[in-house]
């Protein structure tokens, strides 16, 4: 498999790790000048799946296999038009993950759609719900807003913006209407009272503005921040370890993220801009290279791909490295889609009706044995790690730190990969044991599985 390298930041804290990606896997979609993409595990196989949706009435379901490629699809006709968010969460609390689309039109005049999962990797008929916004929604935030212990939507609209609240029968009702525009929406404490605030950008109008949070489902009157440029997307971190949350913003008309440092008080600075790809329109923050530093990752619309930028630590960013994706990427979602413990990348590119996953190749695994399970008091059992690289080649170093649930039992130094140690000080009982690898030069750290060793 073909590997782009894109350089990252460092930290001083950590091993210097450069950000490492795939070449881009492409997969048919099912539904033409796909949307929005979102991942979760729908059928309890502990792979990533993901649901696309277009702009017409069409969603589909990819399931996934584990390598960043996915089952043909499954499409799924809707009776509105879908905008442009979709979202999963588990809304009936029956352990499967559910989807939300929002829409209009059509012959169903609803605000949103619920699909609820059957845990099988399928969907039951959308329940449609309707609202007094008159406008379109345009995107999609779900938590719960009044401390009830049931998820509720933000729903940015053009020309305002509208809160759902969930009841405790599993329906929703309408809430508070926000006077913002709503192209998409960030959640989080901005100002640190304990209730989630929400920051939506204006689209063509300009600007964005920050609507903090009561506690009860309502927010106080926006604060608003205004520029030139048209910005689309908005992602929230805390990029420069200060314990306030930051705003990073994707500006269509330009080449830039725009990075807001947080004050503490829901309110933000003025900005930085940070160069990445030409127009984009939806950014994603994590971090990929599990330095501690958070990253950001942006569509690159014009040009075809995804913008990098690697987090410092600081509240500054590397300069962009771009990956190829296909023509017109639009949507972006974070997933483990090799189940290797660090973060990928999946987008949809709407010239051609595919999705694209890049995987993050400084993934590895570790591999986890006992000399003897079961064993007895005060005899010796010996807990051997292997490591190896999910994609590269190169023979992992560091060292792995072995655990009794939270206990730490020692560390081995890794050679040619594999690290042991040896304990007799297991007491009678079950004991969860996982070994946490701490990384080198190439790989993310990682740890192991759970070995449950039975001592008698």
């Amino acid at each position: 498999m073909a590997l782009v390298v894109v350089m990252g930041a460092t930290c001083s804290l950590v091993i210097a790790r450069p950000l490492r990606f795939t070449a881009a896997i492409n997969s048919d979609t099912g539904v033409t000048t796909p949307a929005a993409v979102a991942v979760g595990d729908f059928n309890h196989d502990g792979l990533p799946d993901i649901a696309v949706t277009n702009h017409f009435n069409s969603l589909s379901i990819l399931l996934g296999k584990g390598d960043g490629t996915f089952a043909l699809p499954t499409t799924y006709t809707l009776d509105f038009y879908v905008e442009n968010q979709l979202g999963v969460a588990d809304f009936n609390r029956d352990g499967n993950q559910d989807l939300v689309v929002t829409g209009g039109g059509l012959s169903v005049p609803a605000t949103f759609a619920i699909l609820l999962g059957n845990g099988d990797g399928t969907f039951g008929s959308p329940t449609y719900y309707s609202t007094s916004h008159d406008g379109s929604i345009l995107s999609l935030a779900i938590a719960d807003l009044n401390h009830d212990g049931i998820l509720d939507f933000f729903l940015g609209g053009n020309g305002s913006s509208l809160v759902v609240l969930g009841t405790a029968n599993g329906g929703f009702q309408e809430g508070q209407y926000e006077p913002a525009s709503g192209f998409a929406v960030a959640e989080g404490d901005f100002n640190k009272d304990g209730n989630l605030d929400a920051a939506v950008v204006s689209g063509i109008y300009g600007g964005f503005s920050v609507f903090l949070g009561n506690g009860d489902g309502t927010f106080q009157a926006p604060i608003s921040y205004s520029d030139n440029l048209v910005p689309l997307g908005v992602t929230t971190g805390d990029f420069n370890h200060d314990g306030k949350l930051d705003l990073a913003i994707a500006e269509y008309n330009g080449v830039t993220l725009n990075v807001h440092m947080g004050n503490g008080d829901g309110t933000f600075d003025t900005g930085k801009y940070w160069l990445c790809g030409s127009a984009p329109a939806v950014v994603v923050t994590a971090d990929f290279n599990k330095d501690g530093n958070l990253d950001l990752a942006s569509t690159d619309y014009s040009g075809g791909g995804i913008s990098i930028l690697g987090g410092k630590g600081d509240g500054t960013f590397s300069l962009p490295q771009s990956i190829k994706t296909s023509a017109n990427p639009t949507f972006l979602a974070l997933g483990d889609f090799n189940r290797d413990g660090s973060l990928d990348l999946v987008v949809t590119n709407s010239a051609d009706n595919t999705a694209s996953v890049v995987l993050n190749a400084a993934g590895a695994l570790v591999d986890l044995t006992s000399s003897m399970n079961p064993s007895s008091v005060g005899q010796p059992v010996t807990f051997t790690a292997t490591v190896r690289g999910t994609l590269l080649t190169n023979v992992p170093v560091g060292t792995v730190t072995f655990k009794d649930g939270s206990a730490i039992l020692g560390r081995a130094k890794l050679s040619a990969g594999v690290g042991a140690f040896t304990t007799s000080s297991l007491g009678q009982g079950n004991h969860r044991i996982t070994a946490v690898y701490s990384g080198d030069g190439i790989f993310n750290p990682t740890q192991s599985g759970v070995l449950v060793q039975v001592v008698k």
